[in-house]
């Protein structure tokens, strides 16, 4: 009996560590893809592996995200594809999803 308990307390005590560097390592994952994310095509490295435009530590006018409401994608404020209906201001990523949405919603 006493084995066991001892057995189930080890279990338990493993998972829970695997558990916690499991999360810790999403977390990780989830934060790099997000600042990956966020970066513009601008600062993606060229073909010969320098950017084009060095990074800046304020974000530019318009870099407020929003998400396309056809395909979820998050575009920034200062796309050219945005409609407003309703006094709403809808954001998306190509006149393609404008359309979609444009049929969809009337």
């Amino acid at each position: 009996m006493l084995r066991a308990a001892i057995e189930l307390l080890v279990t338990i005590i493993l998972v829970i560590a695997a558990r916690a560097i499991l999360t810790s390592f999403l977390k990780g994952v989830a934060n790099s893809s997000a600042t990956a994310f966020q970066r513009g095509p601008q600062d993606q490295p060229s073909a010969s592996g320098a950017s084009q435009n060095a990074p800046s530590n304020t974000p530019p006018k318009g870099s407020e995200l929003h998400k396309d409401p056809v395909c979820g994608t998050y575009v920034a404020e200062s796309t050219q594809f945005r409609r407003q209906a309703g006094g709403q201001t809808f954001y998306y990523c190509s006149e393609d999803c404008k359309a979609k949405h444009a049929l969809v919603a009337r």
